[in-house]
């Protein structure tokens, strides 16, 4: 018989476990979400009846590697109870990684094109050239316009602290994957509307990296647009 101290252990490694898996999310991708009300679990729930699937793949679930499986054939495994999230977190995190993907991927074309804007806060800027990859441009961007991303951060745990995917790794979440409450023209009860968030979402994330590896690796991507000075 599982502890409740072992899940809530389970519960607290969610976060911790974010980045990893979402890199894997993307494998989970083609099986269909549900659109029925929030509170059914998709843990029970078929994978057939979850949104993703269309005719790249032959109108059937894309899962070679079996990894949206892995969670139902170890569930009742007590030694490895957990370490494998259900695909409610998947999805869940394929969603935000998609959206992020796609405003970042508009930004990146608007700021090729020359357009910038002044970013000022308070009279405070954030320096331009500084490296990623290192660190050295977060630690500047704290440095010199802490205003601005203490604006980001609260922001960040606004969104986070009111639609925490509760549960979504055992695939006790109480509401679908990526809704956050709102429901622009009725997408929430919309399939179709859903399957375009997902594939615009997943070109939007190859498209995003694309971009940055052209920008790190000079001639790495085929066709790309040097952006303007």
């Amino acid at each position: 018989k599982r502890s409740s101290t072992s899940r809530l252990n389970i519960e607290k490694n969610d976060e911790a476990s974010n980045f990893m898996f979402s890199l894997i999310g993307g494998t989970e991708a083609f099986v269909h979400q549900s659109s029925s009300a929030a509170s059914v679990s998709l843990k029970a729930a078929p994978l057939d009846d979850m949104v993703g699937v269309s005719v790249e793949t032959g109108d059937k679930v894309f899962d070679p590697l079996g990894l949206a499986q892995i969670h139902g054939l170890i569930k009742d495994d007590e030694e490895h109870f957990g370490v494998w999230p259900s695909p409610q977190w998947l999805r869940e995190s394929e969603l935000k990684h998609c959206r992020v993907a796609m405003l970042a991927f508009v930004g990146a074309i608007v700021q090729s094109t020359g357009v910038h804007f002044p970013g000022s806060l308070f009279g405070q800027y954030y320096e331009g050239g500084k490296n990623f990859i290192s660190g050295e441009a977060l630690a500047s961007a704290f440095k010199t316009c802490p205003s601005g991303m203490a604006q980001i951060l609260v922001t960040i745990w606004l969104i986070e602290s009111k639609n925490f995917p509760d549960g979504a790794w055992m695939g006790y979440m109480d509401r679908a994957p990526g809704d956050f409450g709102l429901n622009f023209f009725n997408a929430k009860n919309d399939p179709a509307a859903q399957l375009k968030e997902l594939k615009n979402g997943r070109l939007a994330m190859i498209g995003i990296i694309g971009l940055s590896s052209a920008y790190f690796i000079p001639g790495s991507v085929p066709f790309t647009i040097p952006s303007v000075n």
